[in-house]
């Protein structure tokens, strides 16, 4: 008997957030040399097509590619699996929004307008790995790939920059649709 669906209820406890204009919660960066799992919560930082965002582990990885830049979580999905602002940090996204992440609502090659910076979402997939099942816990796993099997990617997404900038904490985060997604 399938009783996969007891890992879906907890989404629907979860805050909404909005889906056209959300909120930069947190800033975290993957520090390199620091080890698997080194993260540091920043108030801003600066993000560029080149580096991605600029301190961050990604720009000096051998298997980076542009489709995973920089990684979005909804802060209210990973708040249900950390207990404060540290533990969120180790889920290795680099930033924590207040903002519908769904397929529905972010297709790929949705533009998102960022403080300064204009990100892009990719179809790169952002799949739970095993530090995120060591951190958070098996369950957590199933809550996330029983939700995202519907779309609603609660892992997160992923980004690359189109325009570079700065983005500081509190910042707002414009869903670009339409004629406005234009460079």
């Amino acid at each position: 008997m399938d009783y996969s669906w007891r890992f879906e209820f907890w989404y629907f406890f979860l805050r909404r957030s909005p889906r056209d204009e959300g909120r930069v919660e947190a800033l975290v960066l993957r520090t390199p040399g620091g080890g698997t799992g080194a993260r540091e919560i920043v108030q801003e930082a600066e993000f560029s097509p080149e580096l991605g965002m600029h301190g961050d582990r990604w720009s000096s990885e051998e298997k980076r590619r542009p489709g995973n830049q920089v990684s979005l979580v909804n802060i209210h999905v990973i708040s249900s699996f950390a207990k404060d602002a540290e533990s969120r940090a180790e889920c290795g996204d680099n930033l924590h929004v207040d903002l519908e992440l769904a397929e529905k609502n972010l297709p790929v090659g949705t533009r998102l307008e960022v403080g300064d910076v204009l990100l892009e979402i990719t179809p790169e997939p952002h799949r739970p790995c095993k530090k995120f099942a060591r951190r958070y816990g098996e369950t957590a796993v199933k809550k996330v790939f029983r939700s995202d099997k519907k779309g609603r990617r609660t892992r997160g997404v992923l980004c690359q920059v189109l325009r570079a900038g700065r983005v500081r904490t509190g910042d707002s985060i414009r869903v670009l649709r339409g004629s406005e997604s234009a460079l």
